[in-house]
């Protein structure tokens, strides 16, 4: 616009109609402190992916507004699949959207929205658009899904990400009607405890975040599931019980915590997964129950031998847990990623029911974290993940598990102490 001013210092524009054009650099949730307060007519954001918490995007909107009855308030973004707040963008604007098409969006207070698709082939400025795709393509190591992602711009790419194509719905997925097996005691008889026998539980519940808990077995038969072959010695999520804010359309926030849930309440809805699989007691071993180690720091004190913790908590309604061990996290990612990779060849392998929907859901949206490629971004919602991770590792270390004969060629997951029984 002729005869705007550009102030450095600032980093601002004037313009000659009177406006003012700010540029911001919004890199954290403080970062709102710098136009709080203001009137904001319009808001242009780039990379809203890298926002993880939609709460910082709602607040900047709550600053739209103006006295000019001629200006209508607009919000314009650009964002990419596989970041750090795609799970949200997805979750609460591109699954309820036709593209191209104006839609009223729950998420930004029922206003009418558009969602409309772009991507490298959509821009009519680029000299060199197929040697760009080609570089694209190349920095995805030849991953298929997430060249999908981020070439094609798809966000329903499930096995990108942190898990890459370790994951796979063909390998890995379980009808919900799967039943955890029957294995008889050594008389012979088949009962509630010998079912149990190989059952764990995991559970995460940490700050102000959902809370999740996975029930898993361990196979010790091969057997088929459909025409899923289960190798000896592998893993099956079963069932789980996840905690979450819903929306007002009943669509779960998956990152987003439940602050009206309690303790009590937490147990009870943990005794119906119990229930609902074949469990009328706490019958699975306290040392096989493994919440996130933060369930047995001390909250207050309550005396030398019953500190104030979430494990004494639960303890007064009834359920007893096990503090996770103390692991390195990406040691346990790739536990995670060789099971996953192994599910239906003759090695142990992960499996996921699809009762655990939490996991199904939540698995697209883990990446990995950009100062460390090994690990988990931990602002996703990776509570389920979590969840698993910390019995496979506990089943891992040996210390949680019973003791059994010896047999040859048997799994360390499998088969716990026998290694160092030997």
């Amino acid at each position: 616009m002729p005869w705007s001013k550009y102030f450095k210092a600032k980093r601002q524009w004037l313009l000659s109609n009177g406006g003012v054009l700010r540029l911001i650099h919004m890199d954290d949730g403080d970062a709102f402190n710098k136009i709080h307060g203001e009137d904001l007519s319009h808001i242009f954001w780039d990379e809203l992916r890298h926002e993880a918490d939609p709460q910082v995007v709602l607040m900047a909107r709550s600053s739209m507004r103006t006295t000019d009855p001629t200006v209508v308030p607009k919000f314009t973004a650009t964002a990419n699949p596989l970041s750090p707040g795609s799970w949200w963008i997805r979750d609460y604007v591109v699954t309820k959207a036709m593209p191209n098409r104006i839609f009223n969006c729950e998420f930004f207070g029922a206003q009418p929205a558009v969602c409309m698709k772009s991507t490298l082939m959509h821009n009519p400025y680029l000299s060199n658009p197929d040697q760009y795709e080609q570089e694209l393509r190349s920095s995805c190591f030849g991953d298929e899904s997430r060249i999908a992602a981020e070439v094609l711009g798809e966000w329903g790419q499930f096995t990108a990400g942190f898990f890459g194509s370790c994951l796979s719905i063909e390998r890995s997925m379980l009808t919900a009607d799967f039943q955890i097996p029957w294995y008889p005691h050594k008389s012979g008889s088949f009962t509630e405890k010998t079912k149990a026998h190989w059952c764990w539980v995991g559970g995460d519940w940490v700050k102000a975040s959902p809370v999740c808990v996975v029930m898993m077995c361990q196979i010790q038969e091969s057997m088929m599931v459909g025409d899923r072959h289960i190798a000896r010695g592998s893993w099956v999520c079963v069932d789980e019980e996840y905690v979450c804010s819903i929306q007002t359309d009943g669509t779960k926030e998956w990152n987003i915590v439940d602050r009206s849930l309690t303790a009590p309440q937490f147990v009870e809805r943990v005794k119906k997964l119990y229930m609902r699989n074949g469990f009328t007691d706490w019958v699975i071993p306290t040392r096989r129950v493994i919440m996130d180690s933060a369930n047995t720091a001390q909250l207050g004190f309550g005396g030398h031998s019953d500190p104030v913790t979430l494990k004494t908590e639960f303890k007064i309604y009834g359920w007893q847990v096990t503090g996770s061990p103390k692991s390195n996290r990406a040691v346990g990612w790739q536990l995670m990623k060789s099971l996953l990779w192994q599910a239906g060849s003759e090695e142990p392998g992960l499996f996921i029911s699809e009762r655990c929907e939490s996991l199904w859901a939540t698995f697209p949206y883990c990446i990995s974290d950009d100062r460390n490629p090994e690990d988990m971004e931990k602002s996703e919602p990776n509570h389920s993940a979590d969840a698993e991770r910390y019995v496979l590792f506990a089943a891992n270390q040996g210390q949680h598990s019973y003791r059994q004969s010896q047999r040859s060629g048997s799994h360390p997951l499998m088969w716990g102490n026998e290694q160092k029984s030997r």
